[in-house]
């Protein structure tokens, strides 16, 4: 016993007592060299609470999806970017005895070839120093997903996580409300512009949890991806509303290939959908009725009128905004089209590759991503990263599937059919938007992603 007790504070104990003296020692030199120690001392309590949860793993990972409600910026950094070297640690303290056999997925060698595709794109980049700070960004996918991989090892871990996401997301949505009452034009709540396809992803995820589970449960999630809706509406985000009605449809599909998951016939399967889609259209009238400005926007992407650019720059309608910036993007695959003009290199080079008068460009292009996935992987990395990118991308949906069909048992059929869910709307998403490559999103890919590896580890064990 006494053993035991030496080994769990030599492995672990000590590592954290480790990090808190040279922390501790490190936080007063910085204070004393500053000089202003009233404001180096009131962080004090911050620095307590990292040292905190690089002692608890399953606090951090509480933590890391709480980061990605807290809109904050720091350089080229957000909340969860900067949140996932604590989440690291935390990890390596708590799993210190941990072998490469436990990271073990599919998606490893995918990875490492789409890695391997990226680096000739650095070849052409005109200023290498933004991209490299953008690298971090996927430092801390890979951290994220490995420390999810390695560390999560039950389904009421799953639960959990994904609980915390869903009321995070339905209080966000509260808030999005209570200020579109209160008038203002784009709501998105305390999460910021992220929240668009937080919400979006929200809806989803609840729509399939109240598929698989029964009563009480099952009205709960309901109401909750109602709200969500609600919200999403209202934050008027076009490309997120297509993204998640997409996604829905393929949870139609899912269920009926696999009616057994819920013990449904497909004919009442289909039935169920068309009263479903008949209730979605409802609400959206409605919100178009109580709201009049959600209607507008869909009455902006039709209008003729509202593709005309005034003299001094101005559009109503996004689309014409989209279209600029992809022209530029694609001026900048064809001067490189094989490796491309470097990864993360748009927003910082697009004026060398920019043919459109100089108004133009600063209002619509300037210090911009391009704002599609696949459009920005073509541009920055080239025909070779992008077929590293879609080895990797069709990969990840491919084993969502996999897991879902491979599973032995009705809980893991479920917990496989929420992930792929998931996985799902993250893919569709990503012809809309690419911010699933950056920032908050990317560590927000990187949680559903390892989620998804963890079920699909928890059902090989099941079958051995």
């Amino acid at each position: 016993m006494y053993e035991k007790a030496i080994s769990f504070y030599t492995n672990k104990n000590m590592t954290v007592y480790l990090f808190v003296l040279m922390g501790s020692v490190l936080f007063v030199l910085i204070a004393r060299m500053f000089g202003d120690e009233i404001f180096m001392y009131s962080l004090f309590p911050i620095f307590a609470f990292l040292l905190w949860t690089i002692n608890d793993f399953k606090l951090s990972l509480i933590i890391i999806i709480i980061t990605l409600y807290l809109n904050f910026n720091y350089s080229y950094y957000s909340s969860a970017i900067l949140f996932s070297l604590p989440l690291g640690l935390s990890f390596l303290v708590r799993y210190s005895d941990i072998t490469l056999k436990d990271f073990k997925n599919p998606l490893n060698i995918p990875m490492c070839i789409y890695g391997a595709c990226i680096l000739p794109s650095f070849l052409y980049m005109l200023d290498p120093r933004p991209s490299l700070f953008m690298l971090s960004h996927i430092v801390a996918f890979i951290i994220v997903l490995y420390s999810i991989v390695g560390g999560v090892r039950t389904y009421r871990q799953v639960s959990v996580l994904t609980i915390v996401y869903i009321i995070l997301t339905l209080l966000n949505s509260l808030d999005v409300i209570r200020l579109s009452i209160f008038g203002v034009k784009r709501p998105f709540g305390f999460a910021g512009l992220w929240f668009v396809d937080y919400s979006a992803l929200g809806v989803c995820l609840a729509m399939a949890i109240a598929i698989v589970k029964r009563g009480s449960t099952r009205w709960f999630f309901l109401s909750i991806a109602l709200f969500v809706l609600i919200a999403l509406l209202l934050t008027q985000t076009r490309n997120t509303w297509f993204s998640a009605l997409i996604t829905l449809l393929i949870l139609v599909g899912c269920l009926i290939v696999y009616p057994e998951m819920i013990e449904v016939s497909r004919a009442k399967i289909v039935k169920m959908a068309i009263i479903c889609g008949m209730a979605f259209v409802g609400i959206v009238l409605l919100i178009a009725i109580i709201f009049p400005r959600v209607s507008e926007r869909v009455d902006n992407l039709k209008d003729k009128a509202g593709y005309n650019i005034d003299a001094s720059g101005n559009t109503e309608n996004s689309l014409v905004s989209r279209l600029l910036i992809w022209s530029t993007a694609f001026n900048a695959f064809k001067a490189h089209p094989i490796v491309g003009i470097g990864v993360y290199a748009f927003q910082f080079s697009s004026r060398t590759y920019s043919t459109l008068p100089k108004i133009l460009y600063k209002r619509f292009v300037e210090k911009r991503h391009p704002h599609q996935t696949f459009i920005a992987v073509l541009a920055e990395t080239g025909l070779l990263g992008f077929s590293g990118f879609l080895v990797f991308y069709i990969t990840a949906l491919r084993c969502a599937f996999l897991s879902l069909k491979s599973a032995v048992d009705t809980q893991g059929k479920n917990y496989a059919f929420v992930a792929a869910i998931g996985v799902s709307y993250c893919s569709v998403s990503m012809f809309f938007t690419d911010a699933w490559l950056w920032g908050q999103q990317l560590v927000l890919l990187g949680i559903i992603y390892g989620l998804m590896l963890t079920i699909r580890k928890i059902n090989i064990a099941l079958i051995a």
